[in-house]
């Protein structure tokens, strides 16, 4: 059996898709590794939030599926749109890492730092939990963002700190030394639904890769993936909506929490219970939906 496996060209995305990678090979397919470079990695003159449409990292990896140049593609799950592209079907969800932000600061930052993020539910939450910080966006992959902190300086303007995804950084193995780490508290900033797990997805015509990887899937990830998706489902939007949700398992239950930063201010929705359905259903309608 061969395979070629789609990613981003970051170093991000091949990191994370390696441990994937590596059981497909060990369970006798044969893998080659093709690269892409996607609209929103090519968009670095501001925020996405300042485009239009969705689909930024995934599009053309997407596009290649269809094409047959790539048979199996890994994404950073919360950068997936709600809608699939017809043919295309889960393979697997595998363990998610820790969905956490982490907020990465200089040492010497003043009260009134300035913090870098282009993610418009970051900035919205993070303006009530640090009220005396002001915020600018940023471009670029991690490594790049981290030595603007390092540099102090981004446009030549000063910069203090940036907020960065815990899964990110465990998995590139960052050296965070001499700057101030501090992971957010879920009542700070509930991470983007989905972050920290990925999707793999393939063509309906290659189940084949769909009963190797069940043994690389984890149903657990993938019932609180889709719970917070169909929060987000919910609000209608897409995944630049400012738009924090996690779920979690706990002694059989599922533990859902979202929260939204809308024009009309910030709604909250946390439910708890065995029965998937109630506990969204509760969640959206705490929050008006």
């Amino acid at each position: 059996m061969k395979a070629v496996i789609g990613t981003r060209g970051s170093e991000l995305a091949v990191r994370q898709a390696e441990a994937l990678v590596d059981f497909l090979v060990r369970a006798g397919v044969e893998v080659t590794w093709k690269r892409f470079t996607t609209g929103g990695d090519a968009w670095l003159a501001g925020p996405l939030d300042k485009r239009v449409g969705t689909g930024f990292f995934t599009k053309e990896l997407e596009d290649a599926l269809e094409a047959r140049e790539a048979d199996l593609l890994i994404h950073s799950f919360k950068d997936v749109s709600l809608v699939r592209p017809e043919g295309v079907v889960q393979a697997c969800v595998p363990l998610r890492f820790d969905p956490a932000d982490w907020l990465v600061m200089r040492p010497d930052a003043p009260e009134a730092p300035v913090i870098a993020t282009s993610a418009e539910r970051r900035r919205r939450f993070l303006e009530r939990a640090f009220p005396t910080a002001a915020f600018t966006w940023i471009r670029g992959n991690v490594p790049t963002r981290l030595q603007r902190v390092r540099d102090g300086m981004l446009r030549e303007e000063p910069l203090h700190g940036t907020l960065l995804a815990a899964a990110g950084l465990t998995r590139l193995g960052i050296d965070l030394s001499g700057l101030d780490v501090r992971p957010l508290r879920e009542d700070e900033l509930l991470p983007a639904p989905a972050q920290g797990a990925l999707l793999a997805e393939t063509r309906s015509d290659r189940m084949d890769l769909v009963e190797v990887l069940k043994g690389f899937h984890d149903a657990d990830t993938a019932r609180c993936v889709a719970l917070e998706r169909a929060v987000l489902a919910g609000l209608g939007g897409g995944c630049q909506q400012p738009l924090g949700a996690l779920a979690t398992l706990e002694n059989g239950e599922v533990h859902l929490r979202a929260a939204y930063a809308g024009p009309d201010g910030f709604r909250r929705g946390e439910a708890r219970g065995a029965d998937d359905r109630t506990v969204l259903a509760a969640v959206l309608k705490e929050m008006g939906w």
